[in-house]
């Protein structure tokens, strides 16, 4: 059970026995977020050796500190660009990124397909009615009836993770 009390604005959390909190390493904590900079040993920029408080492995401060650098002519925009580890025309994406979305638009997003594109709900509720009229039924043969009856070609795998799903 976690217990939290208030004293003098500090803000007091206990855990009783029992409960566990997986703590995460800074890096695993950039990993798992996406975060993390795979390219940090490129950033020469000097700020990155200065202060503990600023991390070559955190790309969105990175991209940040790339930006305010150039903005406050601490070189053209090819040699800062450089120094942390960017190209010219990735810093005029980052740049127009932080304009238009902040900073939350410096935070990598998922590239590629963020699902199957076919599995519409018309298409799911053919796949589970027909399991369910078909108890023994393989992907495979769920896949042909999909293409016989509704014209869509699916991949058997993307079946197979659907049923598994539900």
């Amino acid at each position: 059970m976690l217990t939290i009390t208030y004293q003098w604005y500090i803000i007091i959390v206990t855990l009783e026995t029992g409960d566990f909190v997986k703590m995460l390493s800074k890096d695993e904590n950039l990993k798992e977020n996406g975060c993390f900079n795979g390219n940090h040993a490129k950033v020469t920029a000097g700020i990155f050796g200065s202060s503990p408080f600023f991390d070559k492995k955190d790309i969105v401060q990175v991209k940040y500190e790339m930006i305010r650098a150039a903005s406050k002519n601490e070189g053209s925009v090819t040699e800062v660009a450089d120094s942390y580890g960017f190209s010219r025309k990735s810093y005029y994406q980052i740049s127009k990124a932080l304009e238009s979305g902040g900073l939350c638009a410096l935070v990598p997003r998922k590239k590629g397909p963020k699902g199957p594109s076919k599995l519409n709900p018309e298409v799911s509720a053919f796949i589970d009615a027909y399991s369910e009229g078909h108890k023994n039924a393989k992907a495979n043969e769920i896949a042909a009836a999909l293409e016989a009856e509704k014209g869509v070609k699916m991949h058997p795998r993307t079946i197979h993770r659907h049923l598994k799903k539900n």
